[in-house]
């Protein structure tokens, strides 16, 4: 894969190739990014990047000025995504284990937080239930949620600033 914009721009990272991993496709992630960055300034602010699988949306994220913390519940993907960050001489902010109980772990309030859990979960009411709960998103903080285009989420009382449809893919804004 590609890094797709930012500092790291069109390098190419290491990224493992498991079943369980469905990394965001480089025309998404570049959209995501290009709409993200109209919306909010990435320097000193915080990125969480939920359900981590490949580790690519925070790549990109770190690469576009973001600080970037990853939540990965299988060890072995979590290793990973270790080893795509050490191929660009980077180490990763990692939470390895449940990602809704490492969220309560972490110190800080993030500016973005990346929902994409598997997609027949019942992960992403209850990440925006933990999120809103927990006061987990900074004031004018945004929630980009991936999912299938079929799939209908309750957004917990969050406000939907735009969606957008990638193929059957759709990333979800909200505020």
């Amino acid at each position: 894969m590609q890094i797709t914009g930012g500092k790291y721009n069109s390098l190419k990272v290491k990224t493992p190739d498991f079943d369980n991993i469905k990394p965001t496709l480089s025309k998404t992630r570049q959209g995501i990014f290009n709409a993200l960055l109209t919306m909010i300034e990435p320097k000193d602010k915080v990125f969480f990047d939920l359900f981590a699988g490949s580790g690519i949306m925070s790549l990109e994220a770190i690469s576009r000025g973001f600080r970037a913390i990853s939540f990965e519940k299988d060890r072995k993907t979590a290793f990973a995504i270790k080893d795509s960050f050490k191929s660009l001489k980077l180490t990763p902010e990692l939470y390895i284990g449940d990602t809704l109980k490492n969220l309560l772990k972490v110190d800080l309030k993030a500016d973005v937080i990346f929902i994409d859990p598997p997609y027949e979960s019942d992960l992403y009411e209850k990440s925006l239930k933990l999120i809103a709960e927990n006061k987990l998103l900074n004031e004018n903080g945004i929630i980009i949620l991936e999912h299938p285009e079929t799939k209908t989420i309750d957004y917990n009382g969050f406000k939907l600033l735009k969606i957008k449809t990638y193929g059957d893919k759709q990333i979800t804004y909200l505020k």
